[in-house]
């Protein structure tokens, strides 16, 4: 198993190439023993929230990687307990009161199961994995934007509104942040820290998310091919350039003019300088709600996974 941290990308790329567990039953350790049978419990929704696992559990979880004695916050492990077949996303944080206090088990956010408070206030969060990464990673190569049909991006869109209506906190809902479980289904990733450049009920972040779904590129150049810069300034007024010329080319013929219209005043309005003009996120949902609904697109036609 890996040695050092990862990063989110790498993930997937670990969840094939890592070694399977020491088996748990052979240890005589009864926090060992202790910390599986609680996390047994809160996978299966038991525990009603996310609980205080034994440090040394965590450590086993890690496998070979030092995740409690050298973690930083941000740092990101993969972890698996071969009795219990399962594997976690484990994120070191400095924030975790915060986090924990705010958590709601919300059906399109990633689940926490537990947590580790180790020394100099640094805390590993046992999290959820997800399995197919996040969406940054399909946007990243046309391989990945071809399994995102334009009904999928829609509901990628109004899952991740609804999270971000739901919460007390702020939310970076950037495409490195949301992700997908094996089937699909949209995970809003549970954070190593809560932004403080963004308020409760922002929509800053989540308007470049959209914009990112509709033309396939990711912010700043991420993609592999598709270069487009910095959104703001792409599409600012005096710029002469708009969102309709920049579709992705895979899920183009699928909006309809007034499904387009609507989705790009949403996104647009969400990365308004003023702050006060951007949408709420009830206008998000109930907007996106509306379009899904009147998407007229065969799934399965662009359905790959």
């Amino acid at each position: 198993m890996h040695n050092s941290p990862v990063t989110p990308l790498e993930l997937s790329e670990l969840m094939i190439h890592s070694p399977p567990a020491p088996n748990l039953g052979d240890s005589s350790s009864s926090e060992l023993a202790a910390g599986r049978e609680m996390l047994r419990l809160a996978v299966k929704g038991k525990e009603g929230g996310p609980i205080s696992l034994p440090q040394e559990y965590v450590q086993y979880l890690c496998g070979d990687s030092d995740c409690t004695g050298s973690a930083k916050s941000g740092d990101v492990f993969m972890g698996k307990d071969g009795i219990l077949n399962q594997t976690f996303s484990i994120v070191a944080t400095d924030d975790v009161q915060t986090i924990v206090d705010s958590y709601s088990n919300h059906a399109n956010l990633q689940r926490l199961y537990g947590y580790s408070c180790l020394d100099d206030n640094i805390s590993l969060l046992v999290l959820e994995y997800l399995q197919k990464g996040t969406v940054e990673e399909f946007l990243m190569h046309s391989s990945g934007r071809v399994q995102l049909h334009a009904q999928r991006r829609i509901q990628i869109m109004l899952d991740s509104a609804r999270v971000l209506h739901g919460s007390k906190k702020p939310l970076d809902l950037s495409s490195r942040n949301v992700g997908l479980n094996l089937h699909l289904a949209t995970k809003v990733c549970v954070p190593s820290e809560i932004p403080k450049h963004s308020f409760p009920g922002d929509t800053f972040s989540f308007g470049i998310l959209m914009i990112e779904l509709l033309t396939g590129a990711l912010q700043n150049d991420g993609s592999e091919k598709r270069k487009l810069g910095n959104f703001c300034e792409r599409y600012a007024k005096e710029s002469g350039k708009i969102i309709e010329d920049d579709l992705d080319p895979y899920v183009r013929e699928s909006w309809t003019f007034n499904i387009l219209s609507q989705l790009i005043e949403l996104a647009m309005g969400c990365i308004n300088e003023d702050v006060e003009k951007r949408p709420s996120t009830g206008k998000l949902v109930d907007t996106l709600t509306l379009i899904e609904s009147r998407m007229q697109v065969v799934a399965s036609c662009y359905d790959y996974y």
